[in-house]
């Protein structure tokens, strides 16, 4: 695909369909983060099983992510597009008619396949296609977009599951695909003939196997320690040969050269503190909400809703403060703001008070808003320009996998303890709302660590700065 096959007029055409697809994907991530309670009341598993409609869809995407380059270079945008509406437009058919938990979990892997084609599909597209004065507002726009979808994802989800029915949930991005399918048929368009690319099947094999094994490990541990410590391990090993095979492979499935750029793989590592403190929040308060508070799933939704549109001010407020400033003290005083928000949660969480666990939620996507894109920023800065389409598939890679860990990790951990202190004679809500805790107690670990790296990050990257001008 080459900016010379398509014209300015053409590109610019494309771009609602390009837009609806980022809709499509970050919609289809998040809906199911409402509906976790009722998908282990309806198919009696428990919440860490239900949480593999989210964890399963993580890993999918990531693979899918990992796959995208391979896919374009080889079917081109056009056919690509296709692939991945037809994913989403089979897996939400399917997911409608689910009788049982394995055939709902089957339909949302085809889902997956979907939104982790879309992402990179939709950024190489504008970036392949722009006019280079329209790029910036292109690509912001994108992003703005994808925000929207994952903030109003949980409360029409909500919405649907509370008045209408578990089967209403799959409509929208039903709808979504099939439209897309019509729009596509006109809009979508290849700049240049697709080519021969290759993939590297045993490292897909090695990537999905590994992801899998791990993030069962996490889910799982405070329920059978000696599985999860065994898959924990062999979702280790299989990891590294990954890595191992990318680094020695002369056409690497996900080229990883980026990493042993240490500005780099400090700032994607606080990337993916910040996306895992985000995407595990928004799984965890509609718990709280549902469990502890016996909201519905529509009233988790709308209260979910405030805190990440506050998310998508901050970070478009981040994003101009970190023009002005740089990384430093941005990203420190994010993860700041991060832990503020995350202890009064704490402490809110088991007097049971709604409107200031709001709050407090609202306190720590507002501090993501200044970690996520400056990190993101700032790490890319870090690499010589050839290596700047590989260290955005590592940073599209590592969101996914980030926001998996932390769904495995506390939604595991909130299982275990609402099982455990059911069984011994706890009210649900207590349960819930105890469990709740336990998971911020876990967060605010990691966020505190991640500060630390961000203060000598930070710095660092301000004293490179000063001794360059």
């Amino acid at each position: 695909m080459s900016a010379a096959g398509i014209s300015g007029r053409a590109s610019g055409s494309m771009l609602p369909a390009l837009l609806a697809c980022s809709f499509a994907g970050s919609f289809s991530q998040s809906m199911m983060n409402v509906a976790l309670p009722e998908v282990a009341r309806r198919f009696d598993v428990t919440l860490s099983v239900a949480n593999w409609l989210i964890v399963g869809y993580m890993v999918v995407a990531a693979t899918s992510i990992m796959l995208s380059a391979f896919l374009l270079g080889r079917l081109g945008l056009r056919r690509v597009f296709f692939v991945g509406v037809g994913a989403l437009a089979i897996g939400s058919g399917a997911a409608l008619l689910s009788p049982d938990f394995p055939t709902l979990f089957g339909s949302r892997l085809i889902q997956a396949i979907g939104t982790g084609l879309f992402f990179p599909m939709v950024t190489s597209a504008i970036m392949t296609n722009s006019p280079r004065r329209t790029l910036g507002t292109r690509l912001a726009l994108n992003s703005g977009v994808i925000a929207i979808g994952l903030a109003v994802s949980p409360t029409v989800s909500g919405l649907a599951l509370t008045y209408f029915g578990w089967s209403a949930l799959f409509i929208v991005p039903l709808a979504l695909a099939l439209a897309l399918l019509v729009v596509g048929a006109f809009l979508i368009r290849d700049g240049a003939s697709p080519g021969h690319a290759s993939a590297d099947v045993l490292s897909v094999i090695l990537g999905l196997t590994g992801l899998s094994a791990l993030m069962f490990g996490l889910g799982e541990i405070t329920h059978d320690v000696l599985p999860s410590v065994v898959a924990l391990a062999g979702g280790a090993v299989l990891l590294a040969l990954f890595a191992w095979r990318q680094f020695s492979a002369s056409e690497p499935l996900l080229n990883l050269h980026p990493l042993a750029h240490p500005r780099f793989a400090a700032g994607i590592v606080l990337v993916m503190v910040g996306m895992l403190t985000s995407y595990s929040m928004s799984i965890l308060l509609p718990l709280y909400y549902e469990g502890a508070l016996g909201r519905t799933a529509f009233v988790s939704g709308l209260l979910l809703l405030g805190p990440v549109l506050v998310n998508a001010v901050f970070t478009f407020f981040g994003g101009r403060l970190y023009d002005k400033f740089g990384a430093w003290p941005l990203i420190p005083a994010g993860l700041v703001l991060v832990l503020i928000g995350q202890t009064g949660a704490f402490f809110s969480a088991q007097g049971f008070a709604a409107a200031l666990v709001v709050l407090c939620s609202a306190a720590v996507y507002a501090g993501v808003g200044f970690v996520v894109a400056p990190s993101k920023t700032t790490a890319l800065g870090q690499l010589p320009s050839n290596l700047y389409p590989h260290g955005a598939s590592i940073n599209s890679t590592a969101v996914q996998i980030a926001s998996a860990l932390g769904s495995s990790l506390f939604v595991g951990v909130l299982s275990a303890d609402v099982l455990r202190d059911t069984v011994a004679g706890a009210a649900k809500a207590q349960a819930y709302a105890s469990g709740f805790a336990h998971t911020l107690a876990i967060a605010i670990g990691i966020a505190a660590a991640g500060l630390v790296l961000a203060f000598f990050y930070a710095r660092a990257m301000r004293r490179r700065e000063a001794r360059s001008r």
